[in-house]
């Protein structure tokens, strides 16, 4: 399992998601800041956190402390969310 152990230097996150794609966009954009960005699926993580926030800022926040719990790492997680009326 992977420690967030920074290994050269390198600084590590994690990526709150599976979505691979949305990974490799973050991986573009935070090129200049971090050399190793992963996802869930990188290191294996299958378990999920329930969202019941009440915005899209308190589900990103549950997400990014419970898999910051999970990985032991710095975490980046959003909750970009969808509202239909």
């Amino acid at each position: 399992m992977y420690n967030g152990a920074a290994i050269g230097g390198a600084r590590r996150m994690l990526i709150a998601t599976g979505n691979t794609g949305k990974v490799a966009e973050y991986r573009i954009l935070l090129s200049s800041w971090s050399d190793d960005l992963v996802g869930l699926g990188d290191l294996g993580i299958t378990a999920t956190v329930e969202e019941n926030g009440s915005t899209f800022a308190e589900n990103a926040l549950l997400k990014a402390r419970f898999y910051s719990s999970v990985a032991g790492q710095v975490v980046l997680a959003d909750d970009s969310g969808l509202e239909v009326d």
